[in-house]
């Protein structure tokens, strides 16, 4: 399961994360839920696998922690990144 995920930082930054395995891994170990709860996730869930997907990308280079990380963050939308998985594509807007 692939996720994309926009993050848009308070700078009017705007990235987007595509949360694959890895983070899903990490995501189910963080909260004790395995995919299959993933349907109604929140917005906590969504940063963790943007921050965590995010690490992933920049391939070890120096990152801000993940709660200092957090409080640059004014919004999320996340869109499952292979649409034809489900009716709308849209996962949460």
């Amino acid at each position: 399961m692939k996720l994309q995920i926009t993050i848009e930082h308070f700078d009017g930054e705007m990235a987007t994360y595509t949360a694959a395995p890895p983070e899903w891994v990490k995501w189910e170990t963080k909260f004790n839920k395995s995919i299959q709860q993933a349907e109604g996730i929140g917005v906590s869930d969504l940063l963790f696998l943007a921050y965590h997907a995010m690490k992933r990308e920049v391939g070890g280079k120096t990152i801000k922690p993940y709660e200092i990380w957090i409080e640059t963050v004014s919004d999320v939308k996340a869109e499952n990144a292979d649409p034809k998985d489900t009716p709308s594509g849209a996962l949460v807007d």
